[in-house]
């Protein structure tokens, strides 16, 4: 049974100045080791980078919690199959409020927008 759905859109051009902006350390507070380096093997990163920031987002709205007290960005991870297929793994108290559900993912981006939808399955 379908506990929750998410959907986000996330403007590349935005991203990318906000990302370019911010302090040290902001990149590694959004984002997972694993992901950074997933993103890092394209010449054009910032796509990467920011489908995977919808995806957080629709993940979170799919628990339907947001980004709540004691959660941090890194507790949702965006994770790739060799095939390529994208999949969250929860940690922390994502993975707590996830619990035995199951997560679908989808990804996909253009030149100017990336965009993720989430949807969480209950056991």
């Amino acid at each position: 049974m379908i506990r929750g759905m998410g959907t986000d859109v996330v403007d590349i051009a935005h991203f990318e100045r906000v990302m370019k902006a911010s302090s040290p350390g902001f990149r590694e507070h959004l984002f997972t080791e694993r992901e950074i380096a997933y993103c890092m093997k394209y010449k054009e990163d910032t796509a990467s980078y920011a489908a995977i920031f919808a995806a957080k987002e629709a993940f979170l709205k799919a628990l339907r919690t947001g980004l709540g007290p004691g959660m941090r960005w890194t507790d949702v991870e965006v994770v790739h199959a060799e095939s390529g297929a994208p999949g969250i793994v929860a940690h922390r108290r994502c993975r707590d409020l996830l619990g035995a559900g199951s997560v679908h993912v989808s990804l996909s981006h253009s030149e100017s927008a990336a965009t993720a939808v989430v949807v969480v399955e209950d056991a």
